[in-house]
């Protein structure tokens, strides 16, 4: 059984280097990590039992000795990212869009700080029978 940490990584954004997409990826997995506890929070407070949420989480995070499981990047348009995290939060997926509140453009000389969406993530726990998650993410090739 494979958890992924899927992460969409803008490829409309002319700036977005290979350096930067690698941190917005890292500024991601931070994210799924520190939101945990709050979604599953959320959950048990409507009365739903999610003992296996937080299961999959914890064998996801213990695949390795470093505290990490598989992730896999995939890119795409923002346009195209949002409407699928929708679907994924309303089926109650772990699903987010990342927001960069200083992400860094050069305009000539100048450094502008802005505030902008860089990426999303979902996580799929068992992704061998997640029909759903394959059948959404399947059109997103892998971050180039």
């Amino acid at each position: 059984m494979t958890h992924v940490l899927y992460i969409l990584m803008r490829n409309d954004i002319a700036s977005m280097n290979p350096g930067k997409a690698m941190a917005q990826a890292s500024h991601a997995s931070n994210a799924f990590i520190h939101r945990t506890d709050a979604y599953i929070r959320s959950f048990v407070n409507r009365g739903v039992m999610i003992e296996d949420l937080n299961r999959y989480v914890n064998e996801w995070q213990n695949e390795t000795s470093y505290g990490f499981g598989t992730v896999l990047v995939l890119e795409g348009r923002m346009s195209e990212f949002k409407p699928i995290i929708r679907t994924f939060k309303a089926l109650e997926y772990m699903a987010d869009v990342i927001v960069d509140p200083t992400y860094p453009i050069l305009d000539g000389e100048v450094v502008h700080h802005v505030n902008l969406e860089t990426c999303a993530y979902v996580f799929v726990p068992n992704k061998e029978t997640d029909d759903t998650a394959s059948m959404l993410l399947r059109r997103f090739p892998l971050h180039k």
